[in-house]
């Protein structure tokens, strides 16, 4: 049994409910840890037309103080009562920039966070989100998924992230394209050297329920690279991806099943980005 939904959001960013309607969503799934995992604001020349409007600076700052005071009155609790709550963990999404080291560098090290998930949402400018596969042609689908995994590499090797979030997400709108893909030699070769550099290091791959409430309907990440990924025995963590409260540990009974289905029996969570590994 799953017992961490580890990358969640909340409304300070696009999702739907507040911080205490998600936990309160958690803690009815009886989950024993759960972390909110809010999305960073992006540097100049980025954005997303999915969040609100407004300073997303300090709507970040808020987030951070709300989850930060959730945490205390949850471990004041937990001492108080033999019945426990979950226990809060206090996370971000990083979109990786390589253009924006410093940017990134700053945002990591301003907050007490228990993990980082890195995650690549951009090519370049291009956000994967805007893309219209539709008006490219095979050759240029096959080079941007070849680009997508390029800067998986360059996430890992940057080494400042604990997790890499969703590691097919370019996939969600061309779900077919993609796995004509993942039958050719140059995607295999770019996936075992994906792999390489993620156990080079110490990388947490994600595999996430997320992928199913998308256009795609398939769990991140798809069969062949998990396949793969178990090969090279690189360790995983289970999440949601949720933006409200009805998804939440969203289908985790089938992300346990698919994850066994490679071999894998414990997953991994991060307090004081130290890695905990649990049983599932």
């Amino acid at each position: 049994m799953i017992t961490a939904d580890i990358h969640t959001h909340t409304d300070y960013f696009h999702g739907k409910n507040t911080v205490q309607e998600m936990y309160q969503a958690a803690t009815q799934k009886k989950l024993h840890y759960y972390g909110f995992s809010e999305h960073t604001p992006l540097p100049e020349g980025f954005s997303c037309k999915l969040y609100r409007d407004g300073d997303m600076n300090v709507f970040f700052k808020n987030y951070v103080r709300d989850i930060l005071e959730l945490k205390q009155k949850t471990e004041q609790y937990n001492q108080e009562h033999s019945e426990k709550r979950p226990k809060v963990l206090l996370g971000m999404e990083l979109d990786f920039t390589p253009e924006n080291y410093a940017y990134m560098d700053t945002l990591i090290a301003g907050c007490p966070f228990d993990y980082v998930i890195g995650t690549i949402h951009f090519i370049g400018e291009q956000s994967i989100g805007r893309w219209n596969p539709d008006e490219a042609s095979q050759k240029e689908k096959y080079a941007f998924f070849e680009s997508y995994y390029e800067c998986t590499m360059q996430l890992a090797k940057y080494g400042k992230t604990d997790i890499i979030a969703h590691p097919d997400f370019v996939k969600i709108h061309c779900i077919q394209d993609f796995h004509a893909w993942l039958e050719t030699k140059n995607a295999l070769d770019c996936l075992h050297e994906t792999c390489k550099v993620l156990k080079e290091t110490n990388m947490v791959l994600e595999v996430s329920t997320g992928g199913l409430i998308k256009a795609c309907k398939e769990i991140h990440p798809a069969p062949k690279i998990m396949e793969l990924f178990a090969s090279y025995q690189i360790p995983i963590s289970f999440a949601s991806d949720t933006h409200e409260i009805g998804t939440v540990a969203y289908e985790f009974d089938a992300l346990a099943r698919f994850a066994e289905k490679y071999g894998y029996t414990e997953h991994v969570i991060f307090i004081n980005r130290q890695p905990v590994h649990l049983a599932f």
